[in-house]
């Protein structure tokens, strides 16, 4: 039987927390054993203080063992000072210290969304590929330079540290380590039995636009590559467009939006060959040609790879 720690800070996801338990707790309906054991801990005190005044029993930090799996929920902050100054907060540091040690002892160590950003105090991000919610990856890469934060991703796994997006990723967090720890059967079993959709992607639900905002010379290069989406253009052509050196435009690029000059560009006019899908009959070729594809086939490619889903899935 498989051993879970949940850990709750003052102020974390509810939603998350029912996801937890629902999903373990279907597999183990299904197994018709108990594959999963599960406790909710909190740094302090015997309850667990969650967002909208939801709670919940627990056991404090300084009386827990870690157990072999530990799961942090969504820490409650959703934009770049409040996660700051979250994960500065004493309680948030009491737990990243338990956290580390957890893992040194072996635990494997999941969290989602800003729950991520507890796994990075805690020194676990450095040096391994990670996601999070994906307008916060900037803020991710910036706060832990080392770590190898990856926006497209909806889950990634690297070395007994699991890592999900936002917040509704969750679910496949959930389900990412049931696969893991009890099987790939039981964890299809138990996405059909809870209704879900296992996603491999956040791409579709990237913004190009409100990436590009969190930096003037990421705007630049979203407004030149638009103006210029059916026509060729090179990395040196985006840095004289900045003023820029190419290593400067992709160390400015990379800690704004979390991907390359070029592999930005590349969302940009698939974010506009979709939004020409949603909008208008156009056919497929003609847009590939409007957006600065080649042919419809390298089109069709790209758009599976970013969301998932046929082209013709986005017609209205």
């Amino acid at each position: 039987m498989m051993r879970v720690d949940v850990l709750a800070l003052e102020g974390s996801s509810p939603a998350a927390l029912g996801v937890t338990f629902d999903v373990l707790d279907a597999v183990n309906r299904l197994a018709g054993e108990p594959v999963f054991e599960w406790r909710t801990l909190v740094t302090d005190g015997s309850v667990a203080k969650l967002r909208g005044g939801v709670s919940a029993p627990a056991r404090p930090l300084s009386k827990a063992k870690p157990r072999d799996l530990v799961i942090v929920l969504g820490i409650g902050a959703c934009d770049d000072a409040a996660v700051e100054e979250r994960i500065a907060a004493p309680d948030a540091l009491v737990a990243a210290r338990w956290l580390h040690s957890a893992w040194r002892r072996g635990a494997t160590v999941a969290a989602s969304c800003t729950g991520v950003f507890l796994l990075g105090r805690a020194g676990l991000l450095d040096g391994r590929r990670c996601t999070t919610t994906w307008w916060l990856t900037s803020k991710l890469k910036s706060l832990f330079p080392e770590s190898l934060s990856d926006t497209d991703s909806m889950l990634t796994d690297d070395t007994r540290v699991w890592t999900a997006g936002a917040s509704f990723a969750h679910i496949d967090l959930m389900f990412g380590l049931v696969a893991r720890f009890a099987g790939p059967a039981l964890a299809e079993d138990a996405a059909r039995y809870t209704v879900v959709d296992q996603r491999a992607s956040q791409a579709r639900y990237v913004m190009p636009g409100f990436l590009a905002a969190q930096d003037p010379i990421a705007r630049e290069v979203e407004a030149y590559v638009r103006r210029r989406l059916a026509k060729p253009f090179t990395l040196q052509d985006l840095a004289q467009q900045t003023g820029t050196t190419t290593r400067t435009l992709n160390r400015r690029l990379a800690l704004a939006t979390g991907l390359s000059p070029m592999r930005f560009a590349q969302k940009i006019r698939v974010d506009a060959a979709l939004h020409l899908l949603q909008t208008t009959r156009l056919s497929l070729e003609i847009v590939a040609e409007r957006v600065g594809f080649e042919d419809s086939s390298a089109l069709y490619r790209l758009i599976r790879r970013h969301t998932g889903r046929s082209p013709s899935l986005f017609r209205a």
